[in-house]
């Protein structure tokens, strides 16, 4: 076997590997690097195919025709790489439309210069058909053409290595294996052809292409040992770039001279458009906010409700400002957010309006209906309508139930100030006890609660305590309804657990408490249980139902150390929640048909 066959057979193995992970790469062309990585693959094996029938062939047209043809592979490798570099290390935003086409033009040129090489002589100063053995090729002296592309093919092959190297050195181990892979697949061939260019290879052909046998070989195995694209790395750098541009809220940061030195996407939209402005002053830009935020070398601080102009229309922010910091002692600048709060405003505002005017009405017009069922009661004596009569007024007296129960759910909405006040569990079960007293006489209700136990809860949670205890009374169905209320110190956590001997709490109402939302077809019969949950969870506690042989509500609350050790006789009494209408003067003062001593259920 000849010289020449030995090379074109050896190379055409190596041209069939780059195809195959050009292909493979191309099926994946939706990952991070996936496109620009077949098309590295597949310029490889244009250059080794070339390379193999230019060795092969005996005529002089024809060895012109595939030593030319090699440069359609050659030109497109340090492109591609560049391109998957930029691609695969998270800099996709770079590859635009503009940025492809501006890559293309220097190989396009060469390729041009390539091909009327014989005429111009730019790329190629002299060329000539050379037999070496059984080899016949073309040898070809360098122009300055050739020099400007290998300059600028090796800046590109460098930039992106660099950047894969930057990579390499950011990322977590689990992902360094594939990166040093593929830096392997650009260094075999890269050092090859360099010491071809600069003649410490002394022979008349390029062996370049063989080295793409060890790119190929590598690249198969980070393909599938590696998962090269499967979860593509990424530098906690680009990450943190990418964070900044792509998150909601609007990020601007100053420098320690009240100058702007960066800012996203939409920290940019209430910003003049077209206007750069980055290093101006923050206060020109924005007078207002800087006024209320001074100093800007003060502590973390919070505005709310400052508007701007974002695309014609008025919208509200929360800014809150934070010092950028190296060490304890040197500031560097602000950071500055924009919270969009406007469609929170707006459903504050629109639950503010619903809430008062349905109390307004419920409680009014409620009061009209109680009031004539008063009358029928009087006026009629046949026991049908005296059933109907009660009907009315029980569906009526339920009405005024819910709205005292919204009010109560309310106070659970209130900001988290309300949220941490000491309170004295024990002492909120004995007014609950005291105001069920004579409700329910047939009632057992048996206590196991210590002198005194201080939690930290939210102000409404005598009113929750009401609810539960309550419920297990009203609710039983037994010939003697018990109920067993026991509070136990957990470490920083006060657990107390009201349990009755009744049917369960039906199922619907635990799965709505357990999924967090009401649906048209599963939903609770009242408030009272969505109360006790708010109440417990703004009290930063929990809340457990268990549902065997009857129904035992534990609720979990953190304990207020210094006011526990108080223990008995040095905390004051919890006072009991005032139920003060806020809409009272505006509706009248009415007579609340609860104040006999029932309570919301």
């Amino acid at each position: 076997m000849t010289l020449t066959n030995i090379y074109t057979l050896t190379l055409l193995p190596v041209a069939g590997i780059s195809l195959l992970v050009a292909v493979y790469g191309w099926r994946s062309r939706s990952k991070p690097g996936a496109v620009p990585f077949a098309v590295f693959n597949l310029g490889a094996a244009v250059w080794a195919t070339a390379a193999a029938f230019a060795a092969a062939s005996d005529g002089v047209t024809w060895s012109y025709v595939w030593v030319y043809s090699q440069y359609f592979g050659i030109l497109l490798v340090p492109t591609a790489w560049f391109a998957f570099a930029l691609d695969y290390t998270g800099r996709d935003k770079w590859l635009t439309r503009k940025s492809v086409a501006a890559l293309a033009i220097e190989p396009l040129l060469a390729l041009a210069l390539v091909w009327t090489s014989h005429r111009n002589h730019l790329f190629y100063a002299h060329d000539e058909l050379f037999a070496a053995g059984d080899v016949t090729t073309v040898l070809l002296l360098p122009g300055v053409g050739f020099w400007v592309h290998v300059a600028y093919s090796y800046a590109l092959v460098v930039l992106g290595t660099a950047m894969l190297v930057h990579l390499m050195l950011t990322v977590p181990d689990r992902y360094r294996s594939r990166t040093v892979a593929v830096l392997v697949s650009i260094a075999a061939p890269g050092a090859l052809n360099l010491a071809y260019i600069a003649g410490l290879i002394p022979i008349p052909v390029d062996p370049t292409p063989y080295a793409y046998a060890v790119s190929g070989a590598v690249f198969v195995w980070a393909l599938f040992e590696r998962d090269l694209f499967e979860v593509p790395p990424i530098a906690p750098t680009v990450a943190h770039g990418v964070a900044f541009e792509q998150v909601s809220d609007g990020v601007l940061i100053v420098d320690a001279g009240g100058r702007i030195v960066d800012y996203n996407a939409a920290a940019g939209s209430l910003l003049d458009d077209g206007v750069e402005q980055r290093g101006e002053p923050f206060v020109e830009l924005f007078p207002s906010l800087a006024e209320r935020l001074e100093p800007l070398d003060g502590p973390v601080e919070t505005v709310d409700e400052i508007a701007f102009p974002v695309d014609g229309h008025e919208r509200y922010f929360e800014v809150t400002s934070r010092p950028i910091e190296r060490g304890r002692r040197h500031q560097l600048g602000r950071l500055i957010t924009f919270h969009d709060v406007t469609d929170r405003l707006l459903r504050e505002q629109r639950l503010d309006v619903l809430h008062r005017v349905l109390r307004h009405n419920v409680r009014q017009e409620t009061n009209k209906i109680l009031g004539h069922a008063d009358f029928l009661e009087e006026t009629v004596s046949d026991d049908d309508s005296l059933d109907h009569a009660d009907a009315i007024e029980s569906a009526a007296r339920d009405l005024v139930d819910w709205s005292n129960q919204a009010r109560s759910i309310e106070r659970t909405l209130a900001p988290a100030d309300s949220s941490d006040a000491p309170v004295d569990v024990v002492r909120a079960i004995e007014s609950v006890l005291d105001d069920l007293e004579g409700s329910y006489p047939d009632a057992e209700i048996d206590t196991d609660l210590p002198e005194a136990a201080v939690a930290s809860a939210h102000v409404s949670l005598e009113e929750a305590l009401f609810e539960v205890v309550e419920n297990a009374l009203e609710h039983n169905d037994a010939a003697t309804p018990r109920v067993g209320i026991s509070l136990e110190r957990d470490g920083e956590w006060i657990e107390l657990s009201v349990g009755d001997n009744g049917d369960g709490l039906p199922e619907p109402e635990r799965v709505v408490l357990e999924r967090g939302r009401e649906t048209p077809l599963e939903h609770g019969s009242g408030l009272g249980l969505w109360l006790v949950s708010w109440t417990v969870r703004a009290s930063r506690g929990s809340l457990d139902i268990d549902v065997d042989g009857g129904t035992t509500i534990t609720m979990r609350l953190p304990r207020a150390e210094s006011h526990d050790d108080a223990a008995s006789g040095e905390v004051d009494d919890a006072e009991p929640i005032e139920d003060v209408d806020p809409d009272a003067d505006a509706i009248g003062d009415v007579d609340d048909p609860l104040r006999d001593g029932s309570s919301p259920t």
